[in-house]
């Protein structure tokens, strides 16, 4: 009979990994009292947690200033994982270019479970997006662009459990309408999400069911993608073009002239 898991080390290998998440371009350092505040954590027990990653190598600690950042070690976790994309591959540097360039912000996403999750995110010029960091497959564009690469009578399983796990009150997914929406993404290779006042677009970073699925989204007010859409759609193809073609050194040129960046 197999041994059940521990619950404590179970939170605290979650709690772990969280902390390394915490840093970023923006917070490249952080106090003890910082994560202690963002994660809800005891600062007793957020201090050991620091320490401990310190004595492994993932954490540096400065004494003067109180602060802890991220090593090289952590910088190399995963490395082997899709190595063309990340290990060699341009895969980060390209987000952060389409992001700068239309000015939207960027994301990052695989699958887990019935969910998106948003592994990397990068804000452009445009004004900063809460990106939640899981949301439903149903209910975003990066969702859509893997589902449409689903068996169909597979994605219909998948709709009647989102449904039957839904919230009381929630809107149901109609699996017919559903299904003809995959349909046309899979026709025009992209897809779309429109939630009121902001709209988002996604292409899979690549297409080969062999690869572990990756779907590269922007995100931006839905004002601006109805004036730019044509715009956006051909500079997320560049990004996805040059991820699949290293030999295309330098972004794709548009014949679409760029468009002033005013956000309301």
């Amino acid at each position: 009979m197999a041994k059940p898991l521990d619950p404590k080390k179970i939170k605290s290998a979650q709690r772990a990994l969280e902390v390394l998440e915490y840093f970023s371009d923006t917070r490249p350092t952080a106090t003890v009292m910082d994560i202690a505040r963002s994660m809800g954590y005891p600062q007793s027990s957020t201090s050991e947690l620091l320490n401990c990653l310190v004595s492994l190598g993932y954490l540096n600690r400065d004494r003067d200033q109180r602060t802890y950042r991220p090593t090289a070690r952590v910088a190399v976790i995963g490395s082997s994982v899709q190595p063309e994309l990340f290990r060699k591959g341009r895969l980060l540097a390209i987000l952060d270019h389409l992001a700068e360039e239309a000015g939207v912000t960027v994301t990052l996403a695989h699958k887990v479970g019935m969910a998106i999750q948003h592994i990397h995110v990068v804000h452009g010029a445009s004004p900063p997006i809460d990106i939640d960091a899981s949301t439903g497959l149903a209910a975003s564009a990066a969702g859509k662009a893997l589902l449409a690469t689903f068996d169909p009578e597979l994605v219909r399983k998948l709709v009647h459990r989102v449904n039957a796990e839904a919230p009381e009150g929630a809107e149901r997914v109609c699996a017919v309408a559903f299904a003809e929406e995959l349909r046309s993404v899979r026709i025009q290779g992209y897809a779309l999400h429109v939630d009121g006042d902001q709209t988002s677009l996604s292409m899979l970073v690549s297409p080969l069911r062999e690869t572990y699925a990756l779907a590269l989204s922007i995100h931006g007010p839905t004002a601006f993608f109805e004036v730019n859409r044509d715009w956006l759609l051909q500079m997320v193809r560049g990004a996805v073009a040059r991820l699949n073609n290293p030999a295309l050194g330098r972004p794709l040129e548009v014949e679409i002239a760029q468009p002033e960046r005013r956000f309301a």
